[in-house]
């Protein structure tokens, strides 16, 4: 007899976490409860991340490490590593069930009448697949287009939002898109996920009422490619035209207080959507994330980017022409193959010039499968890595001039800083950890406030604070205003 609770872990991008909160509302709505902790579980699901080897090999390290500390339970691996190669996750020590993204909208109805007719409990030396998903030479035999994939009203499922009671205060990612019709050199994600489709504006619209009626003041639009959404409905507008439209349909139909946006190409950060956070000041967020990957043009090319250097200098300018404030962080992947020392140098005097807040900095991490692997000119680990740091020191200095600038603008007071819940943390290497109400400015300005009390609830105020001193996380580097609360 189960004990009916459950554990989910979700590995990569926000859409990745947003699919297992679904699976975790379709177990509530079954009569499942979530485990305190991996040994209470019945049933264990990673929700697989194959973004790079790496990623897929910690997904079978935190499978095989579910089912050794907890045998009794039923481990199962879902997402992109158990769409893209299922038959070598199967060999993965204590896992039962492999269920690929194309089968993950029904997930727990496939692993419901295996656990109640009995059958997750029969020993066994492999883990079965179930669903549609076939092997990883079968998958790359066919383009993701002519295999079958959840339609938008499976992908999307209506009222799919989490009841568990405060979980969604503050900020909640709100998948509109899933899918990818990219085929970047470097990335097997198409393959994992599909080709785009988006969820419904209406439906949209419906979601996000329901999450302010849950308390959420922040929405993070979220996906796979959120740039191409609507590009499924057969529409010929450029990319990032029906997001604006989204975006302006939020805004004014729904009381939302505050929207964010995931990652876009420079392409698909129009110039509607850059007027709309002026027009929609105090509410559409001044801060965008833009998936770079290089400001090489050759580079660039070698990756399959749809966009040049040109387009990039576009993107960033028009930004800060009608945003001067805004926080722009940008993706970078250094060390890509065939990328030469000189053009490494020449990337870094351009970003030395461009306009942006911050680097995600990604040494080139291989991903099996994908043609960058067959790519020559393969550049060392250690040079990669060498590369990645002289970005990463680029970037702290850039962060840091940042937020030294909008201290002085702003006099030193912040408002609208949306706390989240408290952490501990220390704020220099020679300070003792502490807690802390951490939190954001509308233009993503982070804040750190010493809590008073353990009595003291600041978890999803709006605030005003006033800047103390700046300070550097010692475990990331991230830059964050420490602050007093008003």
């Amino acid at each position: 007899m189960t004990t009916r609770k459950y554990l989910v872990r979700s590995l990569g991008c926000k859409a990745n976490i947003v699919d297992g909160q679904s699976i975790e509302k379709a177990l509530q709505l079954r009569g499942w409860t979530p485990a305190e902790d991996e040994h209470d579980a019945s049933l264990c699901i990673v929700n697989s991340c194959t973004v790079t080897d790496e990623a897929d090999r910690q997904s079978r390290r935190m499978a095989s490490r579910l089912a050794s500390r907890n045998p009794d339970a039923c481990v199962v691996i879902t997402g992109c590593s158990a769409e893209v190669d299922p038959e070598r996750l199967a060999g993965t020590r204590g896992v039962r069930y492999i269920v690929g993204n194309s089968d993950k909208p029904r997930i727990v109805d496939l692993l419901l009448s295996k656990i109640e007719s009995g059958q997750a409990s029969a020993p066994r030396d492999k883990a079965s697949i179930l669903g549609q998903v076939r092997g990883y030479d079968e998958m790359i035999s066919r383009h993701p287009m002519d295999r079958e994939w959840p339609s938008a009203e499976a992908q999307f499922p209506r009222g799919m939002v989490l009841d568990e009671g405060n979980t969604l205060r503050t900020r909640s990612f709100l998948k509109i898109q899933d899918g990818c019709n990219s085929f970047c050199t470097y990335c097997v994600i198409p393959y994992g996920r599909g080709p785009s489709r988006s969820q419904p504006p209406e439906q949209v619209i419906e979601q996000v009422r329901g999450l302010i009626d849950r308390g959420v003041r922040e929405i993070v639009l979220t996906g796979t490619n959120i740039g191409d959404y609507g590009a499924d409905w057969g529409e010929e507008l450029p990319n990032g035209v029906k997001l604006a439209q989204l975006t302006r349909r939020i805004l004014v139909e729904t009381s939302l207080e505050r929207l964010r946006m995931s990652s876009l190409d420079p392409t698909e950060i129009t110039q509607d959507l850059i007027e709309q956070s002026l027009e929609f000041k105090g509410r559409l967020c001044p801060h965008f994330h833009v998936s770079l990957q290089s400001p090489h043009s050759r580079v660039l090319r070698a990756m399959k980017r749809r966009y040049t250097l040109v387009e990039v200098e576009r993107c960033l300018e028009a930004i800060r022409s009608r945003l001067p404030n805004a926080y722009v962080g940008m993706d970078i992947i250094t060390g890509f193959p065939g990328e030469t020392l000189e053009e490494f140098e020449q990337s870094c005097a351009h970003l030395e010039r461009l306009p942006w807040t911050r680097l995600h900095v990604f040494p080139y991490s291989e991903r099996a499968g994908t043609p960058a692997t067959r790519l020559a000119g393969a550049v060392p680990v250690a040079e990669r890595q060498r590369r990645a740091r002289v970005l990463l020191e680029l970037s702290r200095k850039r962060q840091r001039s940042h937020f030294e600038r909008r201290w002085a603008e702003t006099g030193g007071i912040l408002e609208h800083v949306l706390i989240e819940r408290p952490m501990q943390t220390s704020l220099a290497h020679d300070e003792p950890e502490a807690e802390f109400w951490p939190g954001y400015t509308l233009d993503y300005l982070r804040v750190l406030a010493a809590r008073q009390s353990p009595s003291e609830d600041l978890w999803n105020a709006l605030t005003r604070v006033r800047i103390l001193r700046l300070v550097e996380d010692p475990r990331n580097q991230d830059i964050a205003f420490e602050v007093r609360l008003l």
